[in-house]
């Protein structure tokens, strides 16, 4: 079983599957082994996170107990480029004699081409067979198609598609059962792999500790945290996510991204509390649902259109815009210094933290491509590069949405104004006060916009900068911009 977006025992069909195939080839002395290749080189391509990597590291590690008590070893191996990936799945077959090789599915430009390479080494080895698996959808992508059998473009009628599917036919939410165990002789078999260390990587800049408290590794912990969200919080969800003041301490996306949890696992379980229905019932599990059914039409656009994995706006003439990319002002962005309060708390909890509050996204992204006119392609990489629930085609449709080059994304004369959201989602300004000390001491009004609601005087006693753009000037000449564009198109 070659695991890799897939840090889980639980609910994972290539390792069911892999497990089967290993108790009816028992009598032959075939054992399951489970495979995992760190390829920091392929991630730094993808500009995956140091604390997402850090993350991945924890759970392998849990994921190493918990096969362990399987009797299932894992195997982990380093590959110095991307290209000797395929070099290591073939010998780690040839060296340990397998069979068959199981893996679940990865849809991404990238990270298919890699597969299709492994596969076509290793189905040239005699007695050697691959199974794939789909197993990061909840609809997967060959169910879901227009009457005429098209993929679809259009998120609302995706969603009622896959509603209606996974109301109707319960395949799509069985969970699979649990792996069954290697025999106990393998424990002596493969001492050597039992006892073996996971190598270590270079570390992320962030605060170890509090890392580890915020992003504990482990399916426990990741069921623990969904469990106590069923109980406690979803029900509220729809009045709840937009709110600053109940920053979510107990983020489920770092587990689902991983691959900690399922999506199915997820909905199952929202399904579960809400009379096992989806479509209708409780408003709140409704909205959470609706995020995750975002996450399966984002990974499907990668799919259909693959030029959105290859650096390309969805909407092909929008790439004739022309930014500014002034870098002094993508700096400013990046370090939190823009002078719009609550732009700069988002970039500072980012930074911090390895996550930012999903509504504060849109506001630091919107802000980012349409008040500085900077191509959303940085600020797309810089999330990445940060967040440690970095997950491409959510990050990338986000961004196009936000940059209104996407699929349905928002109409271009659509720009967030940066002080009304916040004065908006943050009211009391306290999500502002945790994350922009300078700002700490300032009234509830001021917080929000302190350069226009104090005097020069007090301003320049806060050591922070002034806004480094006129919202309205910025909206005009973005605005105008766009507009030159659809002339031309």
């Amino acid at each position: 079983m070659w695991f890799r977006n897939d840090l889980r025992v639980q609910d994972n069909r290539a390792l069911v599957e892999a497990s089967k195939r290993a108790q009816i080839d028992q009598e032959k002395k075939k054992y399951l082994f489970g495979l995992y290749i760190i390829s920091e080189k392929e991630w730094a391509s993808h500009d995956e996170a140091p604390i997402k990597i850090d993350f991945w590291m924890r759970n392998l590690e849990k994921l190493r107990e918990s096969l362990g008590k399987l009797n299932i070893p894992l195997i982990v191996k380093k590959a110095g480029t991307k290209a000797e990936v395929v070099g290591l799945v073939e010998s780690t077959v040839k060296d340990h004699g397998v069979s068959h090789v199981f893996w679940n599915a990865e849809y991404l430009v990238d990270e298919m081409a890699r597969d299709a390479k492994v596969k076509e080494a290793l189905v040239k080895l005699p007695g050697t067979y691959v199974e794939e698996f789909d197993d990061q959808f909840v609809v997967p992508p060959t169910d879901i198609k227009t009457k005429i059998g098209e993929h679809f473009t259009s998120f609302t009628a995706f969603s009622t598609t896959w509603h209606n599917l996974v109301e109707t036919d319960p395949k799509f939410l069985k969970l699979s059962e649990f792996p069954s165990a290697n025999p106990d002789t393998a424990q002596q078999l493969y001492a050597g792999l039992f006892s073996a260390t996971i190598p270590t990587l270079p570390q992320h800049t962030l605060d170890e500790e509090d890392v580890e408290r915020l992003y504990p590794a482990g399916e426990d912990i990741a069921h623990k945290r969904l469990d106590a969200f069923m109980q406690e919080k979803i029900k509220r969800y729809d009045i709840t996510r937009d709110c600053l003041q109940e920053q979510d301490q107990q983020s489920l996306s770092p587990y689902i991204v991983s691959g900690v949890l399922s999506s199915r696992q997820c909905v199952a379980a929202a399904r579960a509390v809400n009379n096992n229905k989806i479509i209708v019932g409780s408003n709140g599990v409704k909205a959470w649902i609706k995020e995750l059914v975002w996450r399966d039409f984002y990974r499907y656009i990668a799919l259909a259109f693959p030029r959105v994995c290859k650096n390309h706006a969805y909407i092909a003439f929008t790439e004739h815009l022309r930014y500014s990319n002034d870098d002094r002002k993508f700096q400013m962005w990046c370090q939190g210094k823009t002078g719009y309060p609550i732009v700069d708390a988002g970039m500072h909890q980012l930074n911090a933290t390895g996550y930012m509050h999903s509504r504060v996204r849109n506001i630091a992204a919107c802000f980012l491509v349409k008040d500085l006119l900077i191509n959303w392609q940085r600020g797309e990489r810089y999330f990445m590069s940060n967040l440690i629930d970095g997950d491409f085609p959510a990050n990338n449709g986000s961004w196009q949405w936000c940059a209104s080059t996407g699929v349905e994304g928002q109409p271009y004369f659509r720009i967030l104004n940066p002080l009304t959201q916040s004065q908006k989602f943050d009211p009391s300004g306290d999500y502002i006060r945790q994350w922009v000390p300078e700002l700490r001491n300032l009234t509830d009004k001021q917080v929000h916009d302190p350069y226009h609601s104090m005097s020069a005087k007090d301003f320049g006693k806060l050591a922070y900068p002034k806004p480094i753009v006129d919202h309205a000037e910025a909206k005009k000449k973005y605005v105008d911009e766009f507009k030159r564009v659809l002339a031309q198109k």
